[in-house]
């Protein structure tokens, strides 16, 4: 299906290069020894294993926009130290291909590790993932990340509520996430002392909906992302009442749309741009503040045309 009435940037996919593959399969051979190679997970998976050179899998992406209708995609480096993967494939396609960098505040090589990744790799965002990585949003040795954010006028995008990661599940493998640290509240602090960052809260706080809802009203370089099927609505609740009251919140300019997509041979999730799409038109948002929603926010906080 092609999408010709809007421009659209989806603001959360995920690169799962060959390295990605390697190294869950290198995670899941002690316990499943038919797991070898990156193609043998795959296969496991069932999944479309990527070829082994990143260009390849980002060509394999900008296939799937243009068949799609899609403008551009930000694109996750889904693992740590996987950002010269994903840098090789934004590099073959710049115009098409944006790179986010996954970054644990608790290494010591931290702020390294972030100026390098957007200074000299061209990385475009930060990901912080706090239950997975077990640092609280407001701990001060996470304010150096905030600090190469804000020199690099790049977005950090903070995961809170719900996390779960398919691929421990699918492998049988320890997660190590903590939701202690999964509260948008502790937003609050990073976002009034760094002003000049954008703070983008997907899945709309992701079972935090309430909480996200608070500090976004509170400060205004808070957004939210809208990816994925939101599996943690529950009823009464729905989905469109979670855009409307984040739009009254938050306003059309502070709302990224997001699929979540991911693997081949799935490819891009048409089924949640078509969902989201409806809501919205049901909702008599007007197209001028759909083309915010769907690209037009993206590509004024990251400096990108359309």
């Amino acid at each position: 299906m092609i999408n010709s009435k809007l421009t659209i940037i989806d603001a959360h996919t995920h690169f799962f290069s060959h390295t990605w593959f390697q190294h869950f399969a290198n995670l899941a051979s002690a316990r499943l020894p038919e797991i070898t190679s990156a193609e043998a997970l795959a296969v496991k998976l069932g999944w479309e294993a990527p070829a082994a050179a990143p260009e390849e899998l980002g060509r394999r992406w900008v296939e799937e926009l243009d068949r799609r209708g899609v403008s551009k995609q930000v694109l996750f480096a889904s693992k740590l130290n996987d950002a010269e993967s994903l840098a090789v494939a934004v590099r073959a396609f710049p115009q098409r291909l944006v790179g986010y960098v996954m970054i644990d505040p608790t290494q010591p090589s931290a702020r390294d590790q972030t100026y390098y990744s957007l200074n000299l790799l061209g990385m475009k965002g930060v990901l912080l993932f706090p239950a997975l990585h077990h640092f609280h949003a407001f701990d001060k040795k996470v304010f150096p990340i905030y600090e190469e954010a804000a020199a690099a006028a790049a977005p950090v995008f903070i995961h809170f509520g719900q996390l779960s990661i398919p691929i421990f599940q699918k492998l049988g493998l320890p997660d190590n996430i903590d939701h202690r640290f999964s509260n948008p509240e502790d937003l609050k602090i990073p976002a009034a002392e760094f002003s000049e960052v954008n703070f983008i809260v997907p899945h709309f706080g992701c079972g935090r909906f309430e909480e996200a809802l608070a500090v976004a009203r509170e400060f205004s370089n808070i957004y939210f992302d809208t990816a994925s099927s939101n599996s943690w609505i529950a009823p009464p609740l729905t989905l469109a009442q979670v855009f409307q009251r984040s739009l009254t919140v938050l306003g059309p300019e502070r709302i990224l749309f997001g699929t979540d997509s991911s693997y081949f041979p799935r490819g891009w999730r048409q089924d949640i741009f078509d969902q989201q799409l409806q809501i919205l038109n049901a909702l008599q948002v007007s197209k001028q503040d759909q083309e915010k929603i769907f690209g037009g926010n993206l590509a004024r906080l990251l400096g990108i045309g359309k």
